[in-house]
């Protein structure tokens, strides 16, 4: 697992986005499959952080519409405004497949503790396009996962005349109503589940980091 310095090294380096190729990454971010529809994949941001999609944009949030001239005539606008969101990594609790098939299984244990202090084993599925890793945890770390109905992503935005690229977790309440980013810090422990050092996290920006596609 990388280290919490080379997670914000990987973060300060995405940070300028004028090499990131948002349609090629948009595309294979939607080879994926997590989230099943491909537009889904990036959405508008509007003041406040909350994302609307395409076909929300378009007047019906239920219609499926291909990454056609349309669909990406209206990321490039939403991009002069308050941004874009690209999702491109998942953490899901609910998903297990065998052993073999995962590309890394990782096991944490950071804390030192008894065996007759360890209880309950969490384990969690990391998904990108390009692989698939296996998280392994004791709940009594307090290592916070995330929900089914959250993903990890790009924010990318213009400030200053110059594309800017930050990690953020969308989520969403219970009824799925509406959907907003929260950037990563690195003022937060790592049991949050929007901190840096956060080991589920730093997985995911590492895998995340070689799943952008670059214009050089």
């Amino acid at each position: 697992m990388i280290s919490d310095a080379k997670a914000l090294e990987i973060a300060k380096k995405l940070e300028n986005a004028d090499n990131i190729d948002i349609k090629e990454t948009i595309e294979k971010a939607a080879t994926a499959g997590y989230l099943g529809e491909k537009h889904f994949y990036c959405t508008a941001i509007e003041d406040g952080g909350f994302t609307h999609t395409v076909p929300e944009i378009l007047g019906d949030r239920y219609k499926s519409i291909p990454l056609d001239n349309l669909y990406y005539d209206i990321i490039s606008k939403s991009l002069d405004f308050d941004g874009i969101y690209i999702s491109l990594g998942y953490c899901a609790s609910n998903l297990s497949f065998p052993d073999e098939e995962y590309d890394e299984i990782i096991e944490y244990d950071d804390y030192d503790l008894e065996e007759d202090e360890l209880e309950y084993l969490m384990q969690y599925t990391l998904i990108t396009a390009d692989c698939v890793k296996k998280f392994k945890v004791y709940a009594e770390e307090g290592i916070a996962g995330h929900n089914p109905t959250e993903d990890v992503g790009l924010i990318i935005n213009i400030i200053d005349k110059e594309y800017k690229a930050y990690f953020a977790l969308r989520s969403t309440d219970q009824c799925m109503s509406s959907f907003r980013v929260l950037p990563f810090r690195d003022s937060y422990p790592k049991e949050h589940p929007l901190s840096f050092k956060n080991p589920i996290n730093k997985l995911l920006i590492e895998m995340i980091d070689k799943t952008i596609v670059l214009t050089d």
